[in-house]
């Protein structure tokens, strides 16, 4: 079964490479860790710092396990964006660890049939496999946590809290409410004492916070403990609504039944009949309940109670299938248990269809790479949308290429008009963004980006997804040969990652996936599959 895990981990991956704003930050760390190594004053963070600063140690764990395939990839001069595949990679195969490994737990504890049917259950879904490898501040902390449930569910107390303080200090904060619900559970038992707990966590705390705020200070050259900074921002000074509210229960009705799919249905049915599931639940709902009181919800936010509760839904499908000799309605339930994985991976489908036509600043790039020699003297700007929408370090492939991402330039300015090459963002070829360059410049391609979906029943499926233009490839007609780029750019922050450079307001409705399940159309015609924020 585990290489189930590992095979729809890299579709979800090849289907969907580029990586978007949130996902921004870690991935340039990784990128400059890897190929500038000690030039701190090359790193991309200095110029965009974002609203918090975020840790580099999940970044530096990530650049040595991928540091010797990059280095062979250079050795065999691949083109610079495998690597960015092979990162990716190395993150994937981080989270899968301890992921399989609780999947060994899981039978041990509960059996090989909720062991198998887990399996069956995660792969089936979207959202968790879609995040494995994505370089999010949460998917960074998502090892640790999972190796912590493995300790957890193995009685191991002492590598149990040692894992969540990691988790907790360097990574997210909110999981302090998660993981400590499980040591709460643990003490009220009576299967772990006081005493032994401070023992064990006060230790490994400070441990823990003296590494975040060693390295952490070296790399953004000022004293600073990141998750501290993070927390003070988003609970204290209550910064996260800044970037849009969700109604108190969006998590139960919209990112709950999303990441779970029909599985969901059943995880009631596996709490009904496998009463040992109860501990695992528990926490994860009352964690979730909690954290709905932030007013700014994304689903990623609770990414890790996904497991725990697909785990639930594991132990119904067992024990469904168990049955399914005992009678024709236990042979239906069977079915059922068999229907719902099937419905999951058509909803998967669709949802990854949708995801691939939501970076068109990366498909934008790789077009440009394509379009002109490596040898050509191309110099290309890079406008918001395309840098929130796929475009990374990583898809700077050329050395002589120079890539530009300064913002607030206006449309047609003198500073725009001395590249080679412009990245617009544009409905049309009419479009007003357009209007300045239409005497200087040739549109040589546009790219389209997901739209909203049309309900047809003349065609089969009745579903289709429309996508229309976003992003225009333009170039200059009457450039020199040598263009002078003597003047000063402003530069402000574009692909950071964690600010969206248009104002909140832009943002605010972006698309997105309503309690109905469709996805509404907006300005920007682009869904967040992984929604936009500061946290």
């Amino acid at each position: 079964m585990d290489w189930l895990l590992v095979l729809c981990s890299l579709v979800h991956l090849f289907v969907c490479p580029f990586t978007k704003v949130e996902e921004s930050f870690n991935l340039q760390a990784i990128h400059d860790i890897l190929y500038h190594q000690t030039d701190i004053q090359e790193y991309d963070h200095l110029e965009f710092p974002g609203v918090v600063p975020r840790t580099f140690l999940g970044p530096l764990v990530v650049s040595v396990i991928a540091a010797p395939f990059v280095a062979v990839s250079r050795v065999l001069e691949f083109p610079k964006d495998v690597s960015l595949y092979l990162v990716r990679f190395a993150l994937g195969a981080l989270v899968l660890w301890p992921l399989l490994k609780l999947q060994k737990r899981i039978k041990g504890t509960l059996g090989k049939g909720t062991s198998d049917w887990f399996v069956l259950v995660t792969v089936s879904q979207f959202h968790f496999l879609f995040y494995l490898s994505r370089p999010l501040p949460n998917t960074m902390a998502l090892p640790l946590v999972l190796f912590a449930y493995y300790y957890w569910l193995g009685q191991q107390h002492g590598k149990f809290i040692a894992c969540s303080a990691a988790a907790i200090l360097i990574f997210r904060g909110e999981l302090a409410i998660l993981l400590g619900l499980i040591l709460l559970g643990e003490l009220l038992t009576r299967r772990l004492s006081l005493s032994k707990t401070v023992f064990i966590a006060v230790p490994f705390g400070l441990l823990f916070l003296f590494l975040t705020v060693f390295v952490d200070s070296f790399f953004w050259q000022r004293l600073l403990w990141p998750e501290g900074e993070v927390l003070w921002y988003n609970v204290v000074l209550n910064k996260s609504g800044d970037w849009g509210t969700s109604p108190f229960l969006w998590y139960f009705y919209s990112a709950i039944p999303r990441a779970m799919g029909t599985s969901l249905a059943l995880l009631p049915v596996g709490m009904f009949f496998e009463r040992r599931v109860w501990p695992l639940v528990l926490p994860a709902l009352f964690f979730v309940l909690a954290y709905s009181f932030l007013p700014h919800k994304e689903l990623r936010f609770i990414i890790y109670v996904i497991p725990l509760l697909n785990i639930a839904a594991a132990a119904a499908c067992s024990r469904l299938w168990e049955n399914r000799t005992k009678g024709k309605w236990f042979a239906l339930l069977a079915l059922v248990a068999i229907g719902h994985l099937v419905a999951n991976l058509v909803l998967t489908s669709f949802l990854l269809v949708v995801s691939r036509a939501n970076y068109p600043g990366g498909e934008a790039l790789f077009l440009l790479h394509k379009m002109e020699s490596r040898e050509s003297n191309v110099t290309v700007h890079i406008d918001v949308l395309a840098a929130q929408t796929g475009i990374s370090r990583f898809g700077h492939l050329h050395n002589n290429w120079m890539y530009d991402k300064t913002e607030n330039l206006k449309p047609g300015s003198p500073e725009l008009r001395m590249f080679s090459h412009l990245i617009v963002e544009a409905k049309s070829k009419h479009g007003y963004n357009l209007r300045p360059y239409a005497e200087t410049h040739e549109i040589v391609a546009h790219i389209e980006g997901f739209s909203h979906i049309r309900s047809s029943y003349n065609h089969f499926p009745p579903i289709r997804i429309k996508t229309k233009p976003c992003l225009f490839i333009l170039k200059n007609k009457y450039l020199p040969k040598e263009p002078d780029f003597s003047f000063t750019l402003r530069k402000h922050p574009v692909e950071s990652a964690e600010v969206l450079l248009p104002s909140a307001a832009e943002f605010e409705n972006r698309n997105h996936l309503d309690g109905e399940g469709l996805i509404i159309e907006n300005s920007t015609g682009i869904p967040d599959l992984i929604e936009n924020s500061k946290d």
